[in-house]
């Protein structure tokens, strides 16, 4: 007896297909699941000495335990240890670098972010609106001091707003060759936006002014939503996009095979079923958001 051709095609296929955790899909289970909720993780660094060059945050995010010997750590998830932290160490590079196969790191910084570390590179973060920051840029605020930034200071933008236009530059441009010009440009842009998401009642009656100049007999409660009705749409909208675990970061792991979206990268590990189907979770998968904004 022998096999078919199509056969032999159909099994060179799946031995050729990649395995799950080069798709970025962790399948396997922690190592020392008791650590695998954060809070855990925290209560084991009571007693991490306070001379130490790393925060005890850092280490709790970077999936690390404290092992109650000198600054030695150990991963809940891969088991992997560290110690001799120096400063300017960053606990989730560090662990990267030496354990890139990390199912951890894997599912809060995804493939891509140890491929970066992997090359040496330097990492990038992810802002606030979803965009992605080099790291050069968190060091934009030593950018305060230049000609530029300060002829925008003087203009009564605060230093925060200054900074954050700078990281924006950065950002897009890929250097941090600005001009006061170009500042400006970023945060009147900024304004602008922020005017958008602010309607007061003062522009509702300036728009409601503008119709019945036009002999058109609309009512308020018809031409615009009231501003509560829009700031409640937009705190239901955040929450449907939390983590059900924690209640403080963004839900950005998918379970399979169900694929419901419920909880954040640091709360994940800990759940063997899913929290909304009850379905054994079988595998996990880091979710990317992008942002983009449209110029009307």
């Amino acid at each position: 007896m022998s096999a078919t051709l199509d056969d032999v095609k159909v099994t060179q296929q799946h031995a050729s297909r990649p395995p799950p955790n080069a798709l970025g899909i962790n399948v396997e289970k922690p190592k020392f699941p008791q650590y695998a909720i954060y809070s855990k993780r925290l209560e084991s660094f009571d007693l991490w000495p306070q001379y130490l060059p790393v925060q005890k945050k850092d280490m709790v995010e970077a999936g690390l335990v404290f092992t109650g010997v000198g600054d030695s750590v150990r991963c809940y998830f891969c088991g992997g240890g560290l110690r001799n932290w120096e400063v300017g160490d960053v606990p989730m590079d560090e662990h990267a670098k030496w354990y890139p196969k990390c199912p951890h790191i894997l599912l809060v910084k995804g493939q891509a972010y140890i491929d970066r570390i992997v090359r040496g590179e330097k990492p990038e973060i992810d802002g606030e609106d979803g965009t992605t920051i080099k790291q050069d840029s968190v060091d934009s605020v030593n950018h305060l001091e230049t000609a530029a930034a300060q002829s925008c200071i003087q203009m009564d933008y605060s230093r925060e707003m200054v900074a954050k236009a700078i990281q924006i530059f950065i950002a897009k441009n890929g250097n941090s060759d600005f001009k006061g010009k170009d500042l400006c440009e970023i945060l009147f842009d900024i304004e602008e936006n922020l005017g958008e998401l602010t309607i007061n009642i003062s522009d509702a009656n300036t728009v409601n002014k503008c119709v019945d100049e036009t002999n058109e007999v609309v009512k308020e409660d018809e031409t615009l939503e009231p501003l509560e009705t829009l700031i409640e749409e937009n705190h239901r909208l955040k929450e449907n996009q939390m983590c059900k675990i924690c209640l403080d970061s963004q839900a950005d792991v998918i379970f399979l095979p169900c694929g419901h979206r419920v909880s954040c990268a640091q709360c994940a590990p800990a759940l063997l079923k899913c929290p909304i189907c009850r379905q054994t979770v079988n595998g996990q998968l880091k979710a990317f958001f992008s942002v983009t904004n449209v110029k009307h």
